[in-house]
């Protein structure tokens, strides 16, 4: 548990008196983190502010507001809640964050009590942080400081991924803020591209839980150094120590995953969180063995015991599940690392090649080459996974670069009903889609279509950026040249 520092009246004003400090509980990448009290909802709270030397550095600031608007997005059991944000006025400003206020222990701390943990328990919990990156990597959102202080096991046996401060989207601006002269990230965590500047990717994040499951097991930090630079060039150059070597016990499948997890190159680590998360399930137990786990009757237990009832074939008696044959050590070590059939290296690599096509303007083999990765690419990652939707999306543009609006319009309109679905409508990528396939009813002489949709977006924009915001004048002045037919 966290051991509470009692704070004075020193403390500022949070949401105008609604939200009371009581005590500081930890600190993050950018802000420290306080237990509160929601005197309007009465109920327990966690508050963060901007570190106080961060306070004068506008670019901690976006980062502190991308950080509330990336979780709030994100409505997932692992992580918190996001209640309310705001600016604690004063000289200088402090930007605030008040989240759900989650209870339990650390993962460091859990491991400097009890030493080496046993095999199922660190399963268990690396599959729920694992469940909680496919989540976030969905969206492509990327952790970045993924580590044991991190992650929280709470009394119902639930595990809580924190602290999303350094967070990164790569499809947003958020790339500009990471040269601020501040370390982001935490040497002993950080995997070899994030310490050389490299794109960070999804398998950034399960290079760090490789780094967590090897502690949680053997009970020794796997890359030390006597500087945070030693750390960063072992990171980069030194081979992790063969988990069997130091753990015998731990069966050879999942010690395989986790030594690929911990490969230099993200091209041979992990497919993705999926793949982490389907491997570390098989080999996870309850975790009634630890003392920390007490709440065997919380709401989050019973909920999860029923939806795991839902799923099982038990519950679907004329249903027959194929027997799944029992793989070979080769087919399990290749079912975490990507296929050599198909990846995302293969859409990406379609996209790049659309672009340089249309650029030359054959777009006819541009369109047909991207259709055919991305149908492949529905069936392998989903409709909806970000690698996927950035494909649709360029292949819906290209179609209209290309003067065909009506398949564009498919397209689009498709985009629109998944992201709407999985990210709401006041989603920056589902409102681009929107204005597009406005633009596609226009080109197509269907303006009355195209002026209900953009009106209705114009609402939308104007509640997500502002009456005043420039693309909310612009989209306006689009709307008033116009004219219904």
């Amino acid at each position: 548990m966290f051991e509470f520092t009692e704070v004075g009246a020193v403390l500022p004003q949070i949401g105008g008196g609604r939200y009371k400090l009581i005590a500081e509980i930890g600190a993050g990448g950018m802000g420290q983190v306080y237990e509160g009290f929601d005197t309007h909802l009465k109920r327990r709270i966690a508050v963060k502010l901007t570190r106080p030397d961060l306070d004068h550095d506008p670019d901690w600031t976006k980062r502190f507001f991308r950080e509330a608007e990336l979780m709030a997005q994100l409505n997932h059991p692992g992580m918190p809640i996001i209640h309310d944000a705001g600016i604690v006025p004063g000289q200088p400003e402090r930007p605030f964050l008040v989240m759900e206020y989650v209870q339990g222990v650390t993962l460091d701390v859990l491991l400097e009590n009890r030493g080496p943990l046993p095999i199922g328990v660190v399963a268990t919990m690396g599959a729920q942080a694992a469940a909680v990156l496919a989540a976030t990597h969905r969206h492509r959102i990327y952790h970045r400081d993924l580590k044991p202080s991190n992650l929280m096991l709470c009394a119902d046996g639930t595990v809580k991924v924190l602290d999303f401060g350094l967070a990164v989207a790569p499809d947003t601006d958020m790339t500009r803020y990471t040269s601020t002269g501040h370390t982001l990230g935490t040497p002993a965590f950080m995997a070899p591209e994030q310490v050389e500047g490299k794109p960070v990717v999804a398998q950034t994040d399960l290079y760090a839980l490789g780094l967590v499951l090897h502690e949680l097991l053997t009970g020794d930090r796997v890359m030390t150094g006597t500087s945070p630079y030693v750390v960063w060039q072992n990171q980069v150059h030194l081979p992790p120590p063969d988990i069997r070597e130091q753990r015998p016990e731990v069966p050879v499948e999942m010690a395989r995953l986790i030594m690929s997890m911990l490969a230099k190159s993200p091209d041979q680590r992990p497919q993705d969180a999926a793949t982490v998360h389907a491997v570390l399930l098989r080999y996870a137990t309850g975790l009634n063995a630890l003392d920390e786990i007490n709440d065997i009757h919380s709401a989050a237990r019973l909920y999860a015991l029923a939806v795991a009832a839902a799923v099982s074939p038990r519950t679907a008696p004329t249903l027959v599940a194929p027997t799944r044959p029992v793989r070979t050590a080769a087919e399990a070590r290749q079912s975490a690392v990507p296929t050599a059939e198909f990846s995302r290296g293969d859409i990406q690599r379609a996209v790049y090649r659309a672009r340089d096509l249309a650029d030359e303007s054959r777009y006819d083999p541009a369109i047909h080459e991207l259709r055919t990765v991305v149908e492949r690419a529905v069936t392998v990652y989903g409709s909806r996974d970000a690698d996927v939707v950035e494909a649709r999306q360029k292949l819906a543009d290209l179609r209209f670069e290309c003067g065909d609006y009506s398949a564009a319009a498919e397209v689009y309109r498709g985009l629109i009903d998944d992201l709407t679905a999985e990210r709401g409508p006041y989603d920056d990528q589902v409102m681009y889609c929107q204005r597009q396939l406005a633009s596609c009813h226009v080109h197509t002489g269907d303006t009355r279509n195209a002026l209900t949709r953009l009106k209705r977006l114009r609402s939308q924009m104007a509640v997500r950026y502002g009456e005043q915001d420039k693309r909310v004048v612009e989209l306006a002045a689009q709307i008033g040249r116009i004219k219904p037919t």
